[in-house]
């Protein structure tokens, strides 16, 4: 019935009713008084019995009776007793199992003093030596991989978590164990391995619904948003007023690309914002799904209701900013980025408030705030990649590969960085790198028209020019209105000879241009 309050009170009744009645020994009356929590009187027993009767189970007990009493240091001293006299005598099987338990339940003393580096080292140490003793204790193992977690030791505690799940822990330490690995991996970034852990849990404990989100969110980490949308769907029908889990079903059918899946997003935005109107993550995310449609006056008023509802909110500030650019108020968009960073300066904002500089022409502000992302988090990308872009344009091209080097050190799918990369290195005739470049853009997007092109001119400089009429066209079946590329393909065929086609060309760019001034 685990009605363990009357139990205690029963028991304790029981035991006070029967003094002189039925002869306990001191041991049971003890175990009685722990029982019941009245630790003072059980460690008072217990320590005549260790006076008379001074053995390693007695000290045994009367540690756990002060641990129970939170007098951890005590409790510690007891436990070192114990552990003296049992390395002086018989090593049996119960003397080994005896050890272990101390050391374990001393380990357990050191991780309630505190989490000082050199409590759990401690605590590591005697739970290394149980482990030593009981190849099969999965607590010890459990509670050593909680220590090391503590110390940032995160592969060791890795390594004993993948232990414990081998053993036969139990369906409640498996649990734990799949989840604190998995949060483990996540802080690693190891988004794959988490993701199976947090699966493995959530299929445990089949109710939990932020093991059903965490493992959602792993999904739409490793880009499998499908899956995302599924585990996000089992968390509403666990809870209904789950907000969180509309607002990453929502963000996972953004990820989808197509009108038809950013409408359905739209719909969930609005699902959690009907629960709850002032729920600002639901507002925010509703603002850029109506920028992604274009509607940017609505997605101004959202941003903006967001902002009234929490002032601090600085993803707010910075989402109304961003469309604020895009509806060309380039003024307002450099307010609400201020705004943004004076609540939290981050390399994003900086980075954001740099490209509203260049809109507004003022590159060498632009550098200044891309710089000062890269002091604030060097790591930040976007921000050597945008710094690099002005570089290039200023025909700055030895510094610009530097910062798209930097770039894409931090962000190797950046398929721009590796083309604009390319294109710098074959202006200053590092042919080699420039052509390792553009393979590389080639093989990640083998449909991209860009690539083509400038691939073509690297050829042209090379004077391979069936190589580039042939790239140019391959850019021509993917953007078939383009003059500026059928005016270098009638240059490139002008030059193997083909002048009728290069004719053609030319009409054709011509053509195209004038069509385009008239439109």
């Amino acid at each position: 019935m685990k009605c363990y309050g009357l139990a205690k009170f029963t028991i304790y009744q029981v035991a006070e009713m029967t003094k002189g009645l039925i002869e306990l020994s001191p041991i049971q009356q003890a175990l009685i008084y722990s029982f019941c929590e009245k630790h003072d009187k059980a460690i008072q027993v217990l320590d005549g019995i260790t006076l008379n009767k001074p053995e390693a189970t007695m000290y045994a007990l009367l540690a756990k009776a002060q641990m129970k009493a939170k007098r951890n240091k005590e409790a510690m001293r007891m436990f070192k007793k114990a552990l003296d006299i049992f390395s002086h005598s018989d090593k049996g099987r119960n003397a080994v199992a005896a050890s272990s338990d101390c050391l374990f339940h001393l380990g357990l003393c050191y991780m309630e003093e505190g989490n000082l580096q050199l409590t759990y080292k401690l605590a590591i140490t005697d739970l290394t030596t149980a482990i030593n003793m009981d190849k099969n204790s999965y607590i010890a193992f459990y509670n050593r991989a909680l220590c090391y977690t503590k110390i940032n030791e995160l592969q060791m505690a890795l390594t004993d978590y993948g232990i414990v799940l081998l053993l036969d822990a139990g369906e409640t330490v498996m649990l734990n164990a799949f989840i604190n690995r998995g949060l483990i991996y996540t802080e690693l970034e190891q988004f794959s391995f988490a993701l199976e852990d947090f699966k493995q849990a959530a299929l445990i404990s089949k109710t939990n619904v932020s093991l059903c989100q965490a493992t959602a969110m792993c999904y739409h980490r490793n880009k499998e948003f499908e899956e995302a949308v599924n585990f996000f769907t089992w968390a509403v029908k666990i809870d209904p007023y789950f907000l969180d889990a509309y607002i990453g079903r929502g963000n996972s059918y953004m990820e989808y690309g197509h009108d038809e899946a950013i409408r359905q997003a739209q719909k969930e935005f609005l699902k959690a914002l009907h629960f709850n109107p002032v729920y600002t993550k639901a507002r925010i995310c509703l603002g850029y799904n109506l920028q992604a449609q274009g509607k940017f006056q609505k997605a101004w008023n959202h941003f903006t209701i967001a902002i009234e509802v929490d002032p601090k909110s600085y993803l707010a500030y910075e989402g109304r900013a961003v469309v604020s650019l895009q509806m060309g108020d380039n003024f307002a968009a450099i307010q609400d980025i201020n705004a943004a960073i004076k609540i939290n300066t981050r390399a994003e904002f900086l980075t954001n408030r740099g490209v509203i500089h260049e809109f507004m022409g003022q590159q060498q502000n632009a550098m200044r705030d891309y710089q000062a992302a890269i002091s604030l988090n060097p790591t930040y990308s976007l921000a050597y990649f945008n710094a690099g872009n002005i570089y290039f344009h200023h025909r700055q091209f030895s510094q610009a590969i530097d910062y798209f080097s930097k770039a894409l050190k931090f962000d190797p799918e950046n398929e721009c960085a590796t083309m604009n990369r390319a294109i710098a290195n074959t202006v200053l005739k590092r042919y080699e790198e420039a052509k390792e470049d553009f393979a590389r853009v080639v093989e990640s997007c083998p449909f991209w028209a860009a690539v083509y092109f400038n691939r073509a001119y690297f050829y042209c400089c090379l004077k391979q020019y069936e190589l580039a009429e042939e790239d140019l066209s391959k850019a021509l079946s993917l953007k078939p209105n383009d003059a500026l590329v059928y005016n270098l393909r009638a240059e490139v065929r002008g030059k193997i000879g083909l002048i009728d086609e290069a004719v053609a060309d030319y009409n054709q760019a011509l053509y195209l241009q004038e069509h385009a001034s008239v439109v």
